[in-house]
């Protein structure tokens, strides 16, 4: 399907690949995936606008699918979404509130869990005027500057608040705590009978007696006198992963029949005869008039990890990576709330520096020709997700590898057309020799053409060709002469993994060229495209708590062992790229919203500023371009933006 997509670039619109005149790091263009996973959902209570998130970023839409506003109220990642009134309120992760008037926003909370860790995510509800937001061990419930406050009891084994949820009347509010749910009175706050789970469900988690199933999701009804708590999962006893409905007036309770799913969200049906649920690949029904499980209305089995639902009128909304899809009941899709990709998982470039493939969280497989400014095709290219690319050395082959499993396949890059069989056995490619004439995978010498012409699936033992050598690297790659494998692979050592980078003869079998073993605690390395440079994000294992400390990002010549470059980091270091030439160095540190870039041999560092959103991602992908000129950093610069092309002079 051909895209249209808007290049962004700063001061000009062609000469996408050029250099400034500045001399200096500049944003050369910023790219746009039309087609991003979507987070969390909520509707306006008059039915007349959606918002929907993705990573920091929230929009605003009509129940028809049309976008009205999409704005990012503070830059971090959104973890929950509410309507109060017309307006629309925020929490990020850092526990800031903001609120959202048509296209403006407004701090109105900065920070109103003080200094949370790890897991200890905040969460919003909302009811009418009264919002409330549970912080690990406080409740704070009312308006922005004029909050009261409940403080939680402390729990021995260390839980905090969980999902919280307000009645329709606002005169109850609920809160999860472990195993339990808490209730409070409003606007007193005088504490109501605490829901537990119902007598013979309460089973524990993993046989462990002090730490039973704790609740995951919670969920009053229109008329506020019943709440449904759904319960994480049980391992002893499956059937156990349950969703009980509570009636608060008899203090009574019965568990509907289960999914064997974890729970996230739960939403009742106007008319209360329904509930609704997230799931693995699909929402989840219940008939709550005669208790039945519904139908699922998406294809189960398919893994897309829904995360919010919501009633439009009498239809559902789901959120997963597909996107925010509104659907009947039955599973018929009636609009589609389409959000950018925030960021993308894994980006490559080709040599020629014209072509850039890209793949976010889902199975989509995008394409972006840079010299026109413009995305070509997008493909769901795997089942799940795509793990690996790879393009031709004339740019012409996109090979993709799926992350799931073992198999790979290949893409015109003009038609976004498959092309050549399935291979099966291998989950990437080490690159084409020189003309294309052969491609180098799992350790096998393949010619292109016989094996473009086949068709289906063959698996990559049953492929002509000569075998090099039974590789067992986690990463290789050809060089640019083509005689030559780079592979890189962890390796196990006295106290931990190590890395090891080498170089192989690609037409003597097993002829080791050189070869560089790293002790403990070197698990992250990129190298050069001649394997001469070798990069690795090191870190030390302190006293007996076994304490990790980043060192920092240090530089090798794998030929001769000598160390040639380092750069100290404060924090550990997330991602990493060398360029082709091995003359730079960029990384990334957790909890740093900077891209850091090395020279070398001068030992100097460049220092790029990147979205905060960044701080909030797992991991950011670099690609250098072949020249060593661009740098591709796999999240958007602005807010409808996917990826950045940056000038590196």
């Amino acid at each position: 399907m051909s895209l249209q997509a808007r290049f962004l670039s700063t001061g000009f619109l062609g000469a996408l690949l050029s250099v400034s005149a500045a001399g200096a790091v500049s944003i050369q263009a910023s790219g746009i995936l039309p087609d991003g996973p979507a987070s969390e959902v909520s509707v306006r209570a008059d039915g007349a606008q959606v918002a929907v998130t993705t990573a920091d970023r929230v929009g605003l839409f009509t129940p028809q699918g049309q976008r009205q506003a999409l704005v990012s109220p503070t830059g971090r990642l959104l973890v929950d979404v509410v309507y109060s009134g017309n307006d629309l309120f925020t929490l990020d992760t850092t526990g800031t509130l903001a609120q959202v008037s048509g296209k403006q926003t407004k701090v109105v909370g900065q920070a109103l869990c003080g200094n949370l860790k790890g897991s200890e995510g905040p969460h919003l509800a909302a009811s009418g005027s009264t919002l409330t937001v549970a912080c690990p061990h406080t409740l704070l419930v009312g308006q922005p500057g004029q909050w009261q406050r409940i403080d939680l009891p402390t729990l021995p084994d260390g839980y905090g608040a969980g999902q919280v949820a307000v009645s329709p009347t606002a005169n109850e509010v609920a809160v999860i705590r472990a195993s339990q749910i808490l209730r409070f009175h409003l606007p007193d706050m005088k504490p109501l009978p605490t829901i537990t789970r119902l007598p013979g469900e309460d089973t524990s988690f993993m046989d462990d007696p002090v730490k039973p199933a704790s609740a995951s999701a919670v969920a009053y009804d229109a008329s506020g006198q019943r709440l449904a708590v759904g319960w994480n999962m049980s391992f002893p006893k499956a059937y156990n992963q349950s969703v009980t409905v509570y009636d608060l007036k008899s203090g009574t309770g019965r568990s509907l029949p289960t999914y064997a799913d974890n729970t996230r969200k739960l939403a009742f049906s106007t008319d209360g005869k329904f509930l609704l649920a997230d799931g693995f690949s699909t929402p989840r029904l219940w008939n709550l008039t005669d208790r039945k499980r519904l139908a699922p209305p998406q294809p189960t089995n398919t893994g897309i990890g829904v995360q919010g639902v919501a009633w439009l009128g009498q239809n559902i909304i789901s959120t997963s990576s597909l996107g925010a899809l509104a659907l009947t009941p039955q599973g018929q899709q009636v609009a589609k709330f389409q959000m950018p990709l925030a960021h993308v998982n894994l980006l490559t470039v080709s040599d020629n520096g014209r072509w850039v493939a890209a793949a976010g969280e889902g199975r989509q497989l995008n394409l972006f020709d840079l010299k026109a400014g413009q995305a070509i095709w997008s493909v769901k290219a795997h089942p799940y997700q795509v793990g690996s690319l790879k393009f031709n050395r004339a740019g012409t082959l996109l090979v993709s590898g799926d992350a799931n499993s073992e198999f790979v396949r290949f893409w015109d890059v003009k038609t976004g057309k498959a092309v050549g069989p399935s291979v099966t056995g291998i989950r990437s490619i080490s690159g084409f020799t020189p003309g294309d004439k052969e491609v180098v995978l799992g350790g096998r010498i393949v010619p292109v053409a016989p094996l473009l012409r086949r068709q289906g699936e063959v698996f990559l033992g049953n492929l002509p060709g000569q075998t090099y050598r039974k590789s067992v690297s986690e990463t290789s790659q050809l060089t640019p002469d083509g005689k030559s494998m780079c592979e890189t692979q962890l390796i196990f050592r006295d106290r931990g993994m190590g890395f090891r980078a080498s170089s192989w003869q690609l037409g003597a079998l097993e002829k080791n060229n050189f070869g560089l073993s790293l002790p403990e605690e070197r698990r992250l390395g990129a190298t050069s495209a001649d394997c001469r440079v070798l990069a690795v994000a090191a870190i030390d294992v302190i006293g007996k708590e076994h304490t990790y400390h980043p060192l920092g990002v240090e530089v090798y010549d794998p030929a001769t062992g000598k160390k040639i470059q380092m750069w100290p980091s404060g924090n550990r270091v997330e991602s990493l790229a060398v360029s082709s030439d091995g003359r730079r160095v960029a990384w990334l540190e957790d909890g740093r919203a900077e891209l850091l870039i090395g020279d070398v041999k001068t030992g100097k560092q460049v220092v790029w500023k990147l979205p905060a959103v960044v701080q909030d991602m797992d991991t950011v992908p670099l690609a250098f371009r072949a020249d060593g000129k661009a740098l591709l950093v796999g999240v958007g610069s602005q807010s409808e933006t996917s990826f950045t092309v940056l000038n590196i002079p």
